[in-house]
């Protein structure tokens, strides 16, 4: 509309001033040049309102697929003059599939105050992402001109992390001790001594619940069990280069980080050691809380651009897993060395092959789906899950 009203004058000026010439008419050429030096001074405040601006933009380092996010923009005037009211639209990358998008609010930049504006948008895509540069457009007092320009600032970056993706899988009673009584919510078995009580949580058994603290709480409560003091689990996600299928929301690599995590804090909440050989350096002594959201800001950064295959990878944790450890895989992919590596481990260690199905999530990647070997795992030693797909 601005420009439309801009246009408009400046036609209409024109026009003036050509009737005026051919009717000779100096009231008119008076008109005319009025409208001409109101556009021409309504451009140089337009200008002038976006020259000599400093820019900081303040973000978070880290937020959740899905959650709300609140970006601050601060914006100084170098110059001692006055300032119509500004917009400013920030350069958001497009991988990031922001949603929600909200305009930030117009400000006016004074000399050395800083004046603060914010926007706030919802991040749908795990990972690291990295952006600068953002736009700022002003326009005079009248609003009959407009000025965009591009600014740069420093680079910001944040981290999407993945929001734990429930899943009820089935795993062989001698994956690991006391694993799969933790992944399933259920602690039966001898010899395992309570630690403590926390709230009912879907898949507990009933038999575990402690009336008591139930009835005093109004929440339903169950008994905590320690899943075995050496009970651990060593991760391995596939990383390489070309294994990531879809380019939606959810690729085959989210449904695996948001699954790994659900799963991975569902047997710390059991007690049980989770380690990520290979992605990880060696971790200290943490809680259960700070080792959740250690895990999960891993799964933010991590991409599907290793050298290494699958197989190799696999090799090279199995000499590092704790006694006693089970080894899950996750794989969308079939690159051709998995099998190897689990006819090599046979007897060795025990592996959980979690198997997704690439082409459920890019059509064109039906001939390597990791789902169609799924037997020829079987037939390596590994006990096999084909897990549910994600919808983005």
């Amino acid at each position: 509309m601005r420009r439309v009203a801009g246009r408009a004058l400046s036609v209409a000026s024109l026009f003036l001033g050509l009737v005026a010439v051919l009717i000779n008419a100096p009231a008119l050429f008076y008109m005319s040049f009025a409208l001409i030096a109101t556009i021409v001074a309504c451009n140089i405040q337009s200008n002038l309102a976006t020259k000599a601006l400093r820019i900081e933009r303040i973000a978070p380092k880290s937020v959740h697929v899905g959650e709300l996010v609140t970006v601050e923009i601060v914006l100084w005037s170098e110059r001692k003059i006055k300032r119509p009211l500004v917009t400013v639209d920030d350069n958001l990358p497009a991988r990031l599939h922001p949603g929600g998008v909200g305009p930030s609010l117009p400000v006016a930049p004074a000399f050395d105050l800083p004046v603060r504006t914010l926007y706030q948008f919802t991040p749908l895509k795990r990972g690291r992402f990295r952006w600068k540069n953002l736009k700022v457009t002003a326009t005079d007092a009248l609003g009959l001109t407009t000025k965009t320009v591009e600014y740069p600032t420093e680079q910001t970056e944040i981290v999407v992390v993945p929001l734990p993706i429930p899943v009820s899988i089935e795993l062989p009673s001698s994956a690991g001790w006391g694993i799969n009584e933790a992944i399933s919510g259920q602690a039966a078995g001898a010899g395992i001594e309570p630690r403590g009580i926390r709230q009912y949580t879907y898949g507990d058994s009933l038999r575990h619940v402690h009336w008591r603290t139930s009835a005093r709480t109004g929440v339903l409560q169950v008994k905590e069990f320690q899943a075995g003091s050496q009970g651990a689990a060593s991760f391995i996600i596939q990383r390489s280069s070309n294994t990531d299928a879809g380019k939606g929301n959810v690729s085959t690599l989210d449904a695996i980080c948001g699954h790994s995590l659900y799963i991975a804090e569902q047997m710390l909440r059991q007690g049980v050691s989770v380690s990520f050989p290979l992605m990880e350096e060696e971790r200290g002594k943490k809680g259960e809380a700070e080792r959740k959201e250690e895990i999960a800001l891993l799964l933010g950064t991590l991409n599907a651009d290793s050298a290494t295959t699958l197989g190799a990878d696999i090799l090279e944790a199995a000499a590092l897993l704790e006694t006693g450890a089970t080894l899950y895989v996750f794989a969308a992919i079939d690159d051709g060395s998995l099998v190897s590596s689990l006819q090599r481990l046979r007897g060795r260690a025990s592996v959980v092959v979690l198997v997704y199905d690439a082409a459920a999530y890019d059509p064109k990647r039906i001939s390597d789906s990791a789902a169609l070997f799924s037997e020829a795992y079987r037939q390596a030693g590994a006990h096999v899950v084909l897990m549910p797909e994600v919808a983005g």
